[in-house]
């Protein structure tokens, strides 16, 4: 088992354990692996991070994309049920079909477009349906990783000077995944702490406010320059674009999918902020 590691962010007694892909044995067909391995650690709380993301290569692969975001949640919360820990498992803003032209609610009809969108509202289904004590949150357009992603692109020293497309048609809430993980971090932290936790359920983990991408992109370099992270003369140029034609890629994605965090903020005693000033967690 992968060694036991002092968590940031969390209480002093709580310990992170991090095990490799081959001691975990995600496999939906091999449940007592998983089991065995939960066992070793014998978890409070388990944190899956693990999709299929691509969008367009799960329209490509579905039996992939529900293998990674159906399956495999519903064996995770079978597990946790099994050693009586909580599941907290990420979804989608996808699973909503963009149509209502407001910050989408935990309780407004999930209509996905995509493979993608299916299989993670299916994942969500296969978790309640599990019995599991369990926390989904739904997370929109994340950025901020060390992997490909727009803030990696935009602070990129290659790009000074070089012409960047961006979407200006969709409409959603920018996210950057230290703020998600900070955040995550408070609800395991309350778990621990406090006996009275929020009850199982859906939460619309978001930042407040709605953008575009090509907004977000002059927000965030303004931030970057501020921040000293980007000198002036050295910012990659903007162009807006508009959404390819609807056959132009294999999915389809919503127009329109702001996250209404509200529920979260009243369950978790949270006050989440508006996307414009959360840049600055990504750029700490």
């Amino acid at each position: 088992m992968a060694a036991a590691l002092r968590a940031p962010g969390l209480a002093p007694d709580l310990v992170l354990h991090a095990p490799s892909r081959t001691e975990l044995a995600l496999d939906p067909a091999r449940p007592a692996a998983l089991r065995r391995c939960l066992d070793a650690c014998a978890p409070t709380v388990v944190v899956n991070c693990i999709a299929a993301s691509d969008v367009d290569a799960c329209e490509r692969d579905p039996a992939l994309a529900h293998a990674l975001n159906a399956a495999l949640p519903a064996q995770l919360a079978r597990a946790a049920r099994a050693c009586d820990a909580r599941l907290i498992h990420f979804s989608t803003d996808y699973v909503f079909d963009g149509t209502l032209r407001r910050p989408c609610r935990e309780d407004d009809a999930a209509r996905p477009l995509s493979v993608y969108g299916a299989s993670k509202l299916a994942g969500e289904q296969a978790i309640a349906a599990a019995d599991a004590r369990h926390w989904i949150f739904r997370v929109s357009w994340l950025y901020g990783a060390a992997r490909a992603n727009l803030a990696e692109r935009l602070l990129d020293p290659a790009n000074a000077g070089c012409t960047l497309g961006l979407d200006n048609d969709r409409v959603g809430v920018p996210n950057p995944v230290q703020l998600v993980a900070h955040e995550v971090a408070h609800c395991i932290t309350t778990q621990a702490e406090e006996g009275d936790t929020p009850e199982d359920g859906l939460y619309h983990l978001s930042c407040r406010g709605a953008t575009t991408w090509y907004a977000f992109g002059r927000a965030f370099l303004r931030e970057a320059v501020r921040a000293g992270r980007l000198a002036p003369a050295h910012l990659p140029r903007l162009q807006p674009l508009t959404e390819p034609a609807a056959d132009a890629r294999p999915a389809r994605r919503p127009a329109w999918s702001p996250l209404d965090p509200q529920r979260y903020e009243c369950c978790f005693g949270r006050s989440m902020p508006r996307w414009e000033s959360a840049i600055r967690w990504a750029l700490s």
